[in-house]
């Protein structure tokens, strides 16, 4: 018997053969593409700045609908192809040309000591702001009106 003393219960399979030739519980069986999706890109939603200045509130449902669009085609990359899409990622060094505002709410939501943050381009000005580890883009920040690493207009 394990730790605790009770017997561990058993799943129930379906009465009769409903389960040949299908595996049970391993869900990688069911979403196509799945086994190969370790080394993609993925997203977590966890650190959302949700207070500051460029949270999420204020996006319009279709903006969001291309959004979720774009990271969903996202997923289809490895990390290496997401890398080498210039135009659609970078990665700053911090604190580099970000505004104060921006270093200022970095340090207030407990990444001050950041070194590094990247950005995913969507249309026009719009910025998505996050920290990449691994394979795994740390949703931060949604930047609208490029605010967050306003660029520098060339021959000003």
């Amino acid at each position: 018997m394990p730790k605790g003393g009770r017997a561990k219960k058993k799943l129930a399979l379906p009465p009769g053969g409903a389960v040949q030739g299908k595996r049970v519980g391993d869900v990688r069986s069911l979403l196509p593409g799945a086994a190969a999706s370790d080394d993609r890109v993925c997203w977590r939603f966890t650190h959302v700045d949700h207070d500051g200045p460029w949270g999420f509130d204020s996006m319009d449902p279709a903006t969001l609908c291309e959004v979720l669009t774009k990271l969903r085609d996202c997923e289809t990359m490895t990390l290496n192809e997401l890398r080498t899409t210039r135009r659609f990622f970078k990665e700053y060094d911090l604190p580099g040309g970000l505004s104060r505002d921006a270093v200022a709410r970095l340090a207030a939501i407990g990444f001050g000591d950041a070194t590094k943050i990247q950005r995913l381009e969507f249309t026009g000005t719009q910025r998505l702001y996050g920290f990449l580890v691994d394979n795994i883009f740390h949703v931060l920040w949604w930047d609208p009106s490029h605010q967050v690493y306003p660029s520098k207009l060339k021959h000003t």
